[in-house]
């Protein structure tokens, strides 16, 4: 083989290996990049949906600004979110908050880039209105 046919195969195999190691680290950085955006979802069931059951005013009722401002405190939102102030961090749990109605069951859902915090949010917002709930109940049989 001649000299010049050597070259040019020397570079087109370059050029090969190249254009792969390139694709490589591009599949690698989108790889990257998706698991930076990628937020978990914890979910939970409520119980039977009784009839004439209005899911804006049961998720007002879950969200309201007493629970919102115990859950901020106690898991420091404003500073682990770097937030300006209360009212950012009570937004941002109402936007990642859901509530949805199949089968007659009510479900509710929150997402987080965290895992861990957003188990926790779940749970404190489930638990603060389960204990509304009990406070309700003990303040109308008391008035009977």
């Amino acid at each position: 083989m001649k000299r010049s046919t050597i070259i040019v195969l020397a570079a087109v195999l370059l050029l090969i290996v190249g254009s792969g190691g390139i694709f490589v680290a591009y599949k690698v950085y989108k790889k990257h990049q998706a698991k930076q955006n990628q937020e978990f979802r914890f979910e939970g069931t409520m119980g039977k949906a009784a009839e004439g059951f209005q899911i804006d005013s049961f998720r007002r009722h879950m969200l309201a600004d007493d629970v919102l401002e115990h859950v901020i405190e106690e898991h420091k939102l404003i500073d682990l979110w770097q937030l300006k102030g209360l009212d950012a961090a009570k937004t941002r749990i109402r936007e990642k908050f859901s509530v949805s109605l199949e089968n007659a069951e009510v479900k509710v859902s929150y997402q987080d880039k965290s895992k861990q915090t957003a188990h926790e949010i779940l749970k404190l917002i489930v638990q603060r209105y389960y204990e509304k709930l009990k406070a309700a109940g003990k303040s109308q049989a008391s008035n009977r």
